[in-house]
């Protein structure tokens, strides 16, 4: 996997959270200089073979991240993974995270990241986005699998992507999985994938005109700092669609990663699943407006929430 070379003549610090991305940026990154964070019940301890040094912190331990970075002379910050969001209830904040969090007006994800990250700038840390230096886990544009969407497939796409980016202003989550112009699911607090076990039986049953399933659209919140927290798929979100009867997955091409592009796309055929990274001003605005779908049909979808 290449490498941005401009941008890995200083060191840098990894805040890493859960699932493969970690390791996927470690292993890239080989022979630079790489310190990282690893979170306690989240991070997968194998990381520590790919870095310089790993410290584990719990948590709402912001000061001593802070402190292991600055220790090393980190001059880059790059945060790769996610972090399970039902651990927020259990958090216990040092000062600095308590400081941080008691001056937001809520909780929201975006708005958490955003404080984070200008807490690190003011002590001179240079925050990065993965992709500032592996560009090619960027989504790209176009079908990416064998098989071509349908006209009502491309329908649900425009119409998904307009939910999806209502979803994205009110900082509640970056997807959605849409049937015929219906809002089935919208992901939140229990992530991707537990979104899309629970959508499956909600598309699959009977009733439904026609066969095939629903199209799941991830995209990037408007406004949403791209270095922080961008949506992130790959061959597991494959596996999980095909078993909950998703046909369609679409992505935001540019803003949004795919991890083992080439084994993803490959599960994709093997499933017979569509697979397309979309760019904004590829989707028109649909007949009507997936707000009113959205409002509508959030109160019915909420009745069968887990979370």
């Amino acid at each position: 996997m290449s490498l941005n070379t401009e941008l890995v003549d200083r060191c840098i610090g990894l805040i890493a959270g859960n699932g493969r991305l970690p390791m996927i940026f470690a292993r890239a990154l080989q022979g630079q200089r790489v310190v990282a964070i690893g979170h306690i019940g989240e991070t997968d301890p194998a990381l520590g073979e790919w870095v310089g040094e790993l410290c584990w912190v719990r948590l709402g331990q912001f000061q001593k991240i802070l402190d292991f970075f600055l220790r090393h002379q980190v001059q880059w910050v790059v945060m790769a993974g996610g972090i399970t969001k039902s651990r927020i209830w259990n958090v216990r904040p040092d000062f600095l995270a308590l400081k941080m969090v008691m001056g937001l007006l809520h909780r929201h994800d975006d708005l958490l990241l955003r404080s984070a990250a200008a807490i690190l700038e003011k002590h001179g840390l240079v925050l990065k986005s993965v992709t500032d230096f592996v560009p090619q886990l960027l989504a790209p544009a176009g079908v990416l699998s064998r098989r071509q969407p349908t006209p009502a497939e491309w329908e649900d796409i425009r119409f998904g992507w307009e939910a999806a980016k209502v979803l994205g202003r009110l900082d509640i989550g970056q997807g959605v999985v849409v049937r015929q112009k219906m809002v089935a699911a919208v992901e939140a607090m229990e992530g991707t994938d537990a979104m899309i076990l629970r959508a499956g039986p909600l598309i699959s049953g009977k009733g439904w005109a026609g066969s095939g399933g629903g199209v799941l659209v991830k995209v990037a919140k408007p406004m949403q700092d791209l270095r922080l927290d961008l949506p992130t798929i790959g061959p597991n979100t494959m596996k999980r669609l095909h078993q909950a009867g998703i046909a369609v997955m679409a992505v935001e091409a540019g803003a949004a990663m795919i991890l083992d592009l080439e084994e993803t796309c490959a599960l994709a055929d093997r499933y017979d699943l569509v697979l397309v990274g979309c760019h904004a001003q590829e989707m028109q605005r649909v007949e009507g407006s997936a707000v009113v779908a959205f409002q509508a049909g959030g109160e019915g979808e909420g009745h069968g929430s887990a979370i």
